[in-house]
């Protein structure tokens, strides 16, 4: 039997193997919050465009009314005195989707390098991706379409919450695409890759349909643009898999083109 090649085994299921995958993973991670900072002050650059905004809003909703699946409000609706579910619908869409996407990609990295990669790659990418979208065509998110003068029925019920004012990477009008949907999503995929327990399985599944819903009930997306988030994501995750394969196929070409990917070693 030939030799699996030591990058694409699982790390030692030892304490000294966890231990140096974390601290690998540490070393990534700086790397990576780098270039996420990156993002979210290219996030934050647009300025607020309330009108052209809460138009395309309003073009949103009416072309999901056209389909039959403007129920936004109407979730919340039902939600909304129900205090300690909208508590913990709440405490989701601001506290657990970026430090869960961290938690998980350690277990990812420690799992399989090669299959992080792929998720880290994919992650990125759509966060690219994203940027345009948010300069170039702002939405108001349901939440604030009361302030913005039109009223749907939905209420906003995270004002005042740590968190939700805005600041120097915060983009009130980033609604489309969603990527605290789209990364659950990637991170969802990821727990399915990397693990056959059906308990880790079961519980990602149930996870991402509570983001959904709690994404929904706290009126910060619609339903089209978590759609939108989920595409975007897939075909990046679509794109850094053949990417992988490439970089595995044309090594030489990957140290010609690229050469620091290959000499550093971190997972890149």
């Amino acid at each position: 039997m030939a030799a699996v090649p030591q990058e694409f085994r699982r790390s030692p299921q030892t304490l000294a193997g966890v231990a140096k995958s974390l601290l690998l993973y540490l070393v990534e991670l700086a790397v990576f919050l780098t270039l996420f900072v990156g993002y979210f002050m290219l996030r934050g650059l647009p300025p607020d465009r309330v009108a052209l905004s809460t138009a395309n809003a309003v073009d949103i909703i009416d072309f999901e009314r056209r389909l039959g699946v403007f129920w936004e409000a109407a979730w919340q609706r039902a939600a909304i005195h129900h205090n300690l579910l909208m508590d913990a619908a709440n405490f989701t869409y601001l506290n657990l989707h970026l430090p869960l996407l961290a938690v998980l990609g350690f277990g990812f990295f420690h799992n399989s390098v090669r299959k992080y990669r792929v998720l880290r790659n994919a992650l990125l990418l759509s966060a690219l991706i994203g940027v345009p979208f948010y300069i170039l065509y702002p939405v108001t998110p349901p939440r604030l379409l009361l302030q913005a003068g039109v009223d749907y029925g939905f209420r906003d019920t995270l004002e005042g919450m740590r968190g939700s004012k805005p600041g120097a990477m915060t983009n009130w009008y980033a609604a489309v695409p969603s990527y605290h949907f789209g990364w659950i999503l990637l991170a969802t995929i990821g727990v399915w890759w990397n693990w056959r327990s059906r308990l880790a399985r079961a519980a990602a599944v149930i996870f991402l349909a509570w983001m959904w819903y709690s994404i929904v009930v706290t009126a910060n997306h619609y339903f089209l643009d978590m759609i939108l988030g989920g595409a975007i994501v897939t075909a990046c995750l679509g794109i850094a898999y053949q990417w992988e394969l490439w970089t595995e196929r044309h090594p030489a070409g990957v140290r010609r083109w690229f050469p620091h990917i290959r000499e550093m070693r971190l997972p890149f």
